[in-house]
């Protein structure tokens, strides 16, 4: 086969820590491939990512970029409704995707010989999905029962929603990946065909994959199948930068519960800033597991919550530390939440031994060894590192800057964002009662 793609190797950097690959090509229609071999898995995961999430999204169409996610499972120019799916299963492999602020990952984890199949299938949808206005109202209501079961029926989803909302006022980022029920229920198929026509295209996408495959045919093939693909607009770049949070902010749900309790959250930096690592860590020795301060005192010691605990929760524009407390039977829920709050704000000031530094590297360095154990989360790392950041390898090298922090690096971020000022608290209280 003539070679019509350009070699354009941009990262051949062996990641010898973990003996990780990543290299950069672009098919002559632009479309850049990253490549992430890996011989000692039987396994290939052919990942595209779509560069837009709930952040590319606006009043009107919140949670398109979900229902757009829906709607590419139900059929393209050459394959039926949940067709593309049934093929896979059927050649002993497995299909998903999954939406997020961010962006939108369509994967085929499957023997790396069925790599023409999934070239041709994916193509195939990417190219021409097929969005029927019949099969599009039933899927809408489907996404619409999504919605209400993780969120409007569901305390924890409801308080995550109203968390967020709260954190991120003026960013997109103030809606949930799901969207409003209101926006849900006045999609059009033609609204969702237009999204889709503005979204996937060259531009926006990316392919990954990661495993074990042949270089040189995987190439020929992706030129095979994706080189006719147009190229499109680029997704309008986020202008909106949240503005400084200058006094905390406070919200009460009433739903059937039995339990009371509150999330809190404090808004952190982007991905890629230098004081993540210091932020994680910290949020760790907080709120991380059992060993936790926030689980020992208030669960352990004082008996005052059933379940208490928080992490940090990170994305490309900046996240957010989180923490809650689930309240124990005859316990109060104002009292729980000034523990809790007193324990976030004076961390700044509190004593931290080595060792809980030393737990909480060795236990981010354990969870990425174990993660790049498997093809599909090898690619979840090195497209997370490449969209966010520009860089494949991105999320070693942070490795580097997690051994260098220190006790005072953790003190000073949780002085500059765990302050009370930027706090967001969300109390969930049982219908007709009292917190």
């Amino acid at each position: 086969m003539k070679r019509k793609f350009l070699l354009l190797v941009l990262f051949m950097i062996p990641l010898l820590a973990f003996n990780v690959q990543v290299k950069k090509r672009v098919l002559s229609n632009g479309l850049e491939v990253l490549l992430v071999p890996n011989r000692n898995t039987p396994v290939m995961s052919f990942q595209v990512w779509v560069k837009t999430g709930s952040r590319n999204e606006r009043p009107g169409i919140t949670g398109i970029s979900h229902m757009l996610e829906h709607m590419m499972f139900k059929g393209s120019r050459n394959y039926g409704p949940e067709e593309h799916a049934r093929i896979v299963k059927e050649n002993g492999g497995m299909v998903n995707a999954f939406t997020s602020e961010d962006r939108t990952v369509f994967f085929d984890n499957i023997a790396p010989t069925k790599i023409d199949l999934i070239a041709r299938l994916e193509s195939d949808r990417f190219m021409y999905a097929r969005i029927d206005p019949e099969q599009f109202k039933s899927e809408r209501m489907v996404v619409y029962e999504e919605r209400l079961m993780s969120v409007d029926n569901s305390p924890f989803g409801k308080a995550f929603e109203q968390l967020q909302a709260m954190t991120f006022i003026a960013h997109p980022y103030h809606w949930s990946v799901i969207g409003w029920p209101s926006d849900i229920l006045a999609y059009t198929a033609e609204k969702v065909k237009k999204y889709y026509k503005e979204r996937y295209n060259p531009s926006n996408v990316f392919i990954l994959i990661s495993g074990n495959f042949d270089e040189q045919k995987t190439m020929e093939i992706l030129e095979k199948y994706f080189s006719s693909w147009k190229k499109g607009p680029k997704v309008p770049p986020v202008v909106t930068k949240e503005p400084e949070q200058k006094g905390p902010r406070y919200a009460k749900i009433y739903m059937k519960v039995n339990v009371p309790f509150l999330f809190a959250a404090y808004r952190i930096p982007p991905y890629k800033d230098k004081d993540i690592p210091a932020i994680e860590i910290a949020a760790k020795i907080l709120g991380e597991g059992r060993s936790s301060r926030i689980y020992k005192e208030l669960v352990q010691e004082k008996g005052i919550a059933l379940q208490a605990g928080g992490g940090a929760y990170t994305l490309m524009d900046g996240g957010y530390f989180f923490s809650y407390v689930l309240i124990n039977l005859g316990k109060s829920l104002d009292e729980a939440g000034k523990e809790l709050f007193a324990m976030i704000e004076n961390f700044k000031e509190a004593k931290i031994e080595d060792w809980e530094i030393e737990k909480a590297r060795n236990q981010i360095i354990a969870d990425m060894t174990r993660s790049l154990e498997r093809a599909f989360y090898v690619g979840l790392q090195v497209g997370t590192s490449y969209q966010y950041t520009g860089d494949p390898t991105f999320f070693v090298k942070r490795l580097e800057a997690y051994k260098k922090v220190t006790k005072e690096d953790v003190k000073r971020v949780a002085a500059k964002y765990f302050n009370f000022k930027k706090r967001n608290v969300v109390y969930i209280l049982p219908e007709g009662g009292k917190k």
